[in-house]
């Protein structure tokens, strides 16, 4: 956007392994259902989260109501370019939830097709993938305040914050996201981390990291 330069992508580095998710949300061991009772539960509280007005669905007001809040934590105005272009970028991510997750076309996202649209997306690789690349791409690039073409641990907090992360905490998940230790997040470290915390029940990960604890827990 705006000639600034993308977050190159780095290498993956993420060790979930797919298959074993597969088989949590298949017919499986006692370890497999205590899995997915706790991914299960990530799930609904990240769509509790998308859902800003708790009236059980995700609506495009919902959605601007997050880009308000992002903008309340970088300081800037939505009539600002900056601005615009953050609400420009929520847009495109009501318009990807949409597209994959409102089965119905009413026009909202239930709690059951926001369940199904992420274990499509993360547990068996469904088209939405594409769709949230792009979207963490601009996320990202609008992050990066100062368009260095890096996401830092200070700008990287801010992001944390507006979350509902503690301001203690967002050093050590800037650590555990940027697993090459360059000292700035890539769009493949911060889609790892999507990915490791849709798909892997582990505390103290990179995906672990990237909501508040009470997100967390089953």
């Amino acid at each position: 956007m705006n000639g600034r330069a993308h977050l190159h992508p780095k290498g993956l580095n993420n060790t979930t392994q797919v298959g074993d998710v597969r088989c949590a949300y298949g017919v499986a061991s006692p370890q497999s259902l205590d899995m997915k009772q706790v991914l299960q539960h990530r799930i609904d509280s990240t769509f509790a989260h998308y859902d800003v007005d708790g009236n059980g669905v995700i609506e495009l007001a919902d959605v601007y109501a997050l880009a308000e809040r992002l903008l309340r934590a970088f300081g800037e105005p939505a009539s600002s370019e900056r601005g615009r272009e953050l609400v420009e970028a929520y847009d495109r991510f009501w318009e990807m939830l949409v597209a994959h997750c409102d089965t119905d076309r009413d026009g909202q996202v239930s709690p059951e097709e926001y369940r199904e649209a992420m274990i499509q997306m993360f547990v068996t690789g469904g088209p939405i993938e594409a769709d949230f690349l792009e979207v963490v791409q601009q996320l990202l690039d609008l992050v990066d305040t100062d368009g260095d073409g890096r996401v830092d641990a200070g700008e990287f907090a801010v992001l944390l914050r507006a979350r509902g992360l503690g301001a203690d905490d967002c050093g050590v998940a800037f650590a555990h996201l940027d697993t090459d230790g360059d000292g700035a997040i890539s769009v493949q470290e911060y889609i790892t981390a999507v990915r490791d915390y849709y798909t892997n029940p582990a505390q103290d990960t990179p995906g672990s990291w990237l909501y508040p604890e009470a997100l967390q827990r089953a």
